[in-house]
């Protein structure tokens, strides 16, 4: 197939999803929210009279789980949310999870993700904080070094990680968004292996990797629910520049396109086929610890992170999700069923799925908070890997 052919389908693909949701589909706006429920889950579950005040709200959790990159792990934290103007009936509820992971292999990370609406929803805030200290895996850059480098004498690295990254977006029309892209994450890298010694990517960048990146965002945004979408569109171009002039050491270009469809499929009750197709192009002199990588809790559930990277990476995802009933009473229970298929590569053909990297799974989800759901995932890769992991989180994978 083309390069030309592919560019036209997967227009073609945006396109047809857009024009479904210009259909009236008679779905009603304001989902019956659930009942308070009585059992071991209680405390877990604020009253939903607090939270339709705007009260501020606290879930503490702990939970086990498993990836192949950290090994078993234990991760406790909670999520925070609130209304930046109590007061403002129509302004969503903004959400802070903050979480602390330990595994067996020494790992430790801190992560935090910030959604936040302010000014009447005029101005939207996201920003990420992460800390990342752990044994990591280099296969080196391409399809054919993830597949045929040796785990983990040729792999093996250690490696500490921090970002800081802030996007704010206002509102120019309805539904349409603009603002920029600030990002600050420095690598530190040591304990490397013979073979990665000799990487060019390795040798390129070295182990001190200070990127310092700006750039521009706009974004098509008609989830009901930014956290937790039961219809709408989400639709972001995002350009950045790293470069030294503004404190960093390495000089790159990232162009993201970040595209998520959620159709209702029934008239009363919570049926959602997910939909996210999303590229990523480096372009440059690119890290190979900036370049994508699949295999994160919000992709291709399943892969190793870190095993598969290049300078161009597409994926397309799609996940039904269900909440259970009791009678026609929405209970805080649900489940996911998910499937995707990624490709990479070191131009824009080669990264077309030519070389698919298929994955599926399937999820249960719990509802701590009005609309924002515990997250346990189990994902399995068959091929060319066949590797399996488990992913907890707060708010949904895209």
């Amino acid at each position: 197939m083309k390069i030309k052919t592919r560019i036209k389908f997967l227009l073609l693909f945006i396109g047809i999803v857009h024009c479904s949701f210009a259909q009236d589909r008679s779905v009603p706006d304001t989902i019956p929210p659930a009942p308070k429920e009585k059992g071991f889950f209680d405390f877990l579950a604020p009253h939903r009279a607090e939270a339709a005040k705007g009260k501020f709200l606290a879930t503490p959790f702990v939970f086990p789980g498993y990836s192949p990159d950290i090994q078993y792990s234990l991760a406790a934290g909670a999520i925070f949310s609130f209304k930046t103007s109590p007061k403002d009936s129509l302004l969503p509820r903004s959400s802070v999870p903050i979480t602390l992971t330990y595994s067996t292999i020494k790992a430790f990370i801190a992560s935090s993700g910030w959604t936040t609406f302010w000014l009447h929803d005029h101005l939207r805030i996201y920003a990420l904080i992460q800390y990342k200290l752990n044994t990591d895996a280099y296969y080196g850059v391409g399809y054919d070094n993830a597949l045929h480098t040796a785990f983990p004498d040729s792999t093996h690295f250690r490696r500490s990680f921090f970002i800081f990254q802030v996007r704010p977006v206002w509102k120019i029309k309805k539904n349409f968004f603009a603002g920029v892209s600030l990002d600050w994450n420095q690598n530190v890298i040591w304990g490397i292996n013979h073979h990665m010694a000799k990487d060019p990517y390795y040798l390129q960048s070295g182990s001190y990797i200070l990127n310092t990146g700006i750039g521009g965002i706009l974004t098509y945004d008609s989830r009901d629910v930014p956290q937790n979408p039961y219809r709408g569109i989400y639709s972001a171009l995002i350009y950045t520049f790293y470069t030294p002039g503004l404190g960093g050491n390495q000089d790159f270009r990232a162009l993201d396109f970040d595209n998520r469809f959620y159709l209702p499929l029934s008239h009363t009750k919570v049926r959602t086929l997910a939909i996210n197709l999303r590229s990523r192009y480096d372009f440059g002199e690119v890290p190979f610890t900036s370049m994508i990588s699949l295999g994160t809790s919000q992709d291709l559930r399943g892969f190793r992170f870190g095993q598969f990277r290049d300078y161009y990476m597409n994926y397309l995802i799609a996940e039904y999700r269900h909440k259970f009933y009791r009678g026609d009473k929405p209970t805080r229970f649900g489940f996911v069923l998910f499937s995707g298929i990624g490709s990479i590569g070191d131009d824009f053909g080669s990264g077309l799925f030519q070389r698919p990297l298929p994955d599926f799974g399937i999820g249960f989800r719990f509802e701590v908070q009005p609309r924002l759901n515990l997250r346990v995932d189990f994902g399995y890769a068959p091929s060319p890997t066949s590797h399996t992991a488990s992913y907890f989180n707060f708010l949904e994978s895209y």
